[in-house]
């Protein structure tokens, strides 16, 4: 929650706000023809925002959020090697500038991590039950279909959780365990699946950004994790080296089972996949960070150990040590990311421009027009604007409708959105701004980029200018 509220709204952010607040009908008609992958995270924000829509209090499920999955990242190393290396982990969690990243935005990825250990702690209970227990096989099988329906990717998970089944040592009723989480894996397919369908109708429009990852991606997302280069050596070196070789040396094959597949299985199935057809970005597998925090929770718990000779005060002592460098070497990132002007867009910027230099009645157009939720977080810069002048809401005019509106304003406020590969679905946003750059009566005055989007002015020439 430190400094929650510093950072600007950015695109993905104004996309939750605005259609959030938009009431139910709104988001019904918004999800059903983009964005499905994302239709419960806006039912919980229409909740949300119902109490305000401030940054502190649409960014708060996701600080909650992230709390609890470090919550649950010491629960599970408590059970599967100690009290120390579980609360060492969840320590580490909180740690990391990336939890910090997704902890204050106002997206789904915090819930989906938080989601993910809990799911991870229900497939747990039910392998170290002697039999396989109803109750902990439905509890997971609900909690990875809601999952699901929080992020499709989310789903990566269980081919991982397959791998943990399959290795789980356990001397009795292995099969039926086995056949126990294979029926759980079953139902909680069948209950994403109507998502899935209509997910995949929406594909086209939802990933084509995306590009295909290169060899260095694995590197690029340990950067992206630990934020330097030095701390990423670090976690390598303290969670995965010492901490699995640890876990498969002593009696612990089980927590190694679990976090291991955990943490490199959706990995390497999206980036597998995504050699074909890219669904890969960072962000969709932060669930995975999860493991690394309980590796290296046990990595920690047990270096410290082995280096304090039996003495319980010096092994604490020298955790408390390596938690406290970590600390200072996370510091500049943790700063940056709480930076105002640290998201990819800066809105907040945007929106204070409009609130400066709009006259009430100016003309907005949105390019493309569809996207307005992508810059209308704050939504007080833009209520003095006339927003159905220049297009039918999200519907583009004829040309000729175009020119005829465009000739009887004399302000206009161009907001362009423009996609990852600046290539438009539609071919009616880049013949309006063509129409408009080329209207003889108009002169842009005044443009500025707030990230990815860029704000422009036209005004109607007078004359001899």
């Amino acid at each position: 929650m430190w400094r929650i509220g510093v950072p600007s709204y950015w695109r993905d952010e104004s996309v939750s706000v605005v259609v959030g607040h938009s009431g139910l009908g709104a988001i019904t008609r918004f999800i059903s023809r983009i964005d499905a992958v994302h239709g419960l995270y806006y039912l919980l924000m229409h909740l949300v925002t119902g109490l305000g829509t401030s940054e502190v209090i649409t960014r708060t499920p996701s600080a909650v959020a992230s709390a609890l999955a470090a919550l649950g990242i010491a629960a599970i190393g408590r059970r599967l090697y100690s009290p120390k290396a579980g609360l060492y982990g969840g320590l580490l969690y909180g740690l990391l500038p990336i939890t910090s990243r997704y902890g204050q935005e106002a997206r789904q990825y915090a819930l989906v991590s938080a989601g993910a250990v809990l799911a991870a702690y229900f497939l747990v209970r039910a392998l170290e039950d002697s039999r396989p227990q109803v109750r902990w096989y439905a509890a997971y099988a609900g909690t990875m279909g809601l999952l699901g329906w929080l992020h499709l990717y989310a789903l990566f998970l269980l081919p991982a959780h397959a791998v943990t089944a399959g290795l789980w040592r356990h001397p009795q009723w292995r099969r039926r365990h086995r056949a126990s989480w294979g029926l759980a894996a079953l139902a909680a397919i069948v209950l994403v699946s109507p998502l899935a369908v209509v997910a995949h109708g929406q594909e086209a429009a939802q990933v084509s950004w995306l590009k295909r990852p290169g060899p260095r991606a694995l590197y690029d997302l340990g950067l992206w994790v630990t934020g330097h280069g030095l701390v990423l050596l670090l976690v390598l070196v303290v969670a995965v080296v010492v901490g699995t070789t640890r876990l498969l040396a002593r009696d612990h094959r089980n927590a190694a089972a679990l976090t291991v597949p955990w943490m490199c299985v959706p990995f390497a199935l999206a980036w597998s996949v995504s050699q074909v057809h890219p669904v890969y970005h960072p962000r969709y597998i932060l669930y995975s960070v999860c493991a690394l925090a309980i590796l290296g929770g046990v990595a920690l718990d047990t270096a410290t150990v082995r280096l304090s000779a039996n003495r319980p005060w010096l092994a604490t002592a020298s955790a408390v040590t390596v938690l406290v460098v970590l600390a200072l070497a996370t510091l500049p990132a943790q700063l940056a990311e709480r930076g105002p002007r640290s998201r990819p867009d800066d809105l907040r910027s945007l929106a204070a421009t409009l609130r400066q230099r709009s006259h009430p009645g100016d003309a907005v157009l949105y390019l493309p027009a569809d996207r307005q939720a992508f810059a209308t977080a704050y939504a007080g810069a833009f209520a003095r604007l006339n927003t159905t002048a220049l297009q039918d809401h999200e519907t583009n005019f004829q040309p000729g409708s175009f020119r005829s509106a465009l000739a009887t304003e004399s302000r206009v406020w161009l907001v362009q959105i423009p996609p990852h590969d600046h290539q438009y679905r539609s071919a009616a946003s880049p013949r309006d701004l063509a129409i408009l750059k080329n209207d003889k009566g108009f002169r842009a005055i005044d443009s500025r980029w707030f990230g990815s989007i860029q704000l422009t002015l036209y005004v109607r020439r007078t004359p001899g200018s």
